[in-house]
């Protein structure tokens, strides 16, 4: 199996959970609440394996798998 672009895209999200205390959306800034259901996904990095982010709902539909 060849893996395409949206297999390895490290920007898209993985699924929905709850964010860890303290933890900030990358996309807007904004803390996310305690029981607030986010997006889990991953940000690439210059040095490094890619890192785990939450992000709100509203601002991880761009990143949506659609396959």
């Amino acid at each position: 199996m060849t893996r395409t672009t949206a297999d390895t895209d490290a920007r898209r999200d993985e699924y929905m959970t709850f964010a860890p205390t303290g933890e900030t959306c990358p996309e807007c800034t904004k803390p996310i609440g305690a029981l607030e259901p986010c997006r889990r996904g991953t940000l690439e990095r210059q040095s490094g394996p890619p890192t785990v982010v939450y992000r709100h709902r509203e601002c991880a539909k761009k990143y949506r798998r659609t396959a």
